[in-house]
């Protein structure tokens, strides 16, 4: 059995606690847009989430013919920058990213946020020197981050991977790399639409076992 050299993690809902944020900003969007239906639960919010985004702003009620994508991606993406102090760091996530270093794995950061976006973030919540890369994309609407890691892998043995997220998103970015992967059930969905498709499901990150 091959040492894995790499632990690759997604940042929203993994490392970032930013469920509630997110759910603050989508409502103060959908009151903006003047959209005909109550406030967003975070409950529903778990429920209908969903990559590619665009189709999770559909499930909550935004028509593009009335709305644009980018002006809806935008607004939110404001209020969520403006709500920044409100989201943190997920216990646990320091002492195992810690570990991992202490392991001599290199600790890989994969997201669909934007890449500027994102080393921001880092360094903000000062954890920017626990990873030794950051992959990311160039735009704020948070397409598909497969192309990303197909990328980042060409030279490298999936064997040697081990993937933590949060989402199915997260499970098909890490088949598609043909490596491991364990689901986090603390952020952007629930456990249920987690274990619904993939087996190996903990409630916290410091459940995962480190090879």
């Amino acid at each position: 059995m091959s040492l894995m050299k790499y632990i690759i993690f997604d940042f929203n809902g993994t490392i970032l606690d930013d469920v509630d944020v997110c759910v603050k900003a989508e409502n103060h969007t959908i009151e903006h847009f003047g959209l005909e239906r109550g406030p967003l639960s975070k409950e529903e919010y778990l429920r209908i989430f969903t990559f590619p985004v665009k189709k999770y702003y559909e499930n909550v009620g935004f028509d593009w013919n009335r709305n644009p994508y980018s002006e809806v991606g935008a607004y939110w993406f404001d209020w969520y920058r403006a709500l920044r102090d409100e989201y943190k760091v997920f216990d646990g996530v320091r002492e195992v990213l810690e570990e991992c270093h202490e392991k001599g794995y290199r600790n890989i950061l994969l997201s669909a946020s934007s890449l500027v976006e994102l080393k921001k973030q880092l360094e903000e919540l000062e954890i920017a020197d626990l990873f030794d890369e950051v992959l990311g994309i160039d735009n704020i609407y948070a397409g598909s981050k497969v192309d990303i890691a197909l990328d980042w892998i060409k030279d490298k043995d999936p064997k040697d991977c081990l993937m933590i997220g949060d989402t199915l998103h997260d499970l098909e970015t890490a088949k598609a790399m043909g490596v491991e992967c364990v689901l986090v059930s603390k952020g952007h969905q629930t456990k249920d639409i987690l274990l619904s498709e993939h087996n190996k499901v903990v409630d916290d990150i410091r459940e995962v076992k480190l090879p």
